[in-house]
């Protein structure tokens, strides 16, 4: 471990969202998210990623038990983790949906679109599943417990769009209420320094976010995640 400033010790996190995945199926049924892989346009995204990863030695990689995330993390890297091998982790897992076919067209919508807004209301769960409270104490319990671990200074977790932005807002000092604005696009790469003292993080710094490698200026689609999430499900949309 590099030398300490002043008590603190320094580290880096890499946070990336996996690359493009099909949620459905050609005639708009939705796909166990357990099981997908990533698409032909993601398996391209990736290797713009690995070129800019190409230089980076991180101790600790870590995905979510997710396939799609999973994969990400082998071919993203070009240079194994010095501590120990890849890993996974269900606490990362992305947050889960409810039953998506009880839903009408114009609730689902709604209910997708607007997720991340209303996740700051109490008791608000994402489409009627997993409710955010939850999920966020789940994958905080997580990073509270990777980071109290002194066996790395810098470290990769590949998860999902959520998970990011969760992450994101708890560093910034926020609750929920910052999730709508962090948008996390396929095969993005953020970076975010840490102040630690003692396992506990004291400061956080935010490098890059939302870097997409494959289209780094964003000029195609400005749809938000959540609105191309609507839009891949034919059958809820109008």
């Amino acid at each position: 471990m590099k030398e300490s400033l002043k008590g603190s010790e320094k580290r880096r996190l890499y946070l990336v969202r996996h690359e493009h995945v099909n949620y459905f199926d050609t005639s708009g049924a939705p796909l166990d998210p357990r099981s997908v892989s990533l698409s032909d346009t993601g398996e391209a995204q990736v290797l713009a990623l690995r070129k800019i990863l190409e230089s980076v030695q991180v101790d600790r990689a870590i995905s979510s038990d997710y396939p799609q995330a999973f994969q990400s993390l082998k071919l993203a890297l070009t240079n194994p983790p010095s501590q120990g091998g890849l890993e996974q982790a269900e606490a990362l897992r992305e947050i889960r949906a409810g039953r998506l076919g009880e839903l009408t067209a114009s609730s689902y919508l709604k209910e997708d679109c607007g997720a991340y807004a209303h996740a700051v209301t109490p008791g608000a769960a994402f489409l009627r599943g997993e409710s955010w409270e939850t999920f966020r104490a789940r994958v905080v319990g997580k990073l509270q417990s990777l980071f109290a671990e002194q066996d790395w200074q810098d470290a990769i977790i590949v998860s999902h769009d959520a998970v990011n932005r969760v992450t994101l807002s708890w560093l910034m000092g926020c609750h929920l209420s910052q999730l709508p604005i962090l948008e996390q696009d396929p095969a993005c790469l953020t970076i975010v320094d840490l102040d630690m003292k003692r396992g506990i993080v004291s400061g956080a710094y935010i490098r890059l976010l939302n870097f997409t490698p494959y289209e780094p200026l964003k000029t195609g689609d400005r749809k938000t995640a959540m609105e191309r999430i609507a839009e891949s499900m034919p059958s809820m949309c109008p």
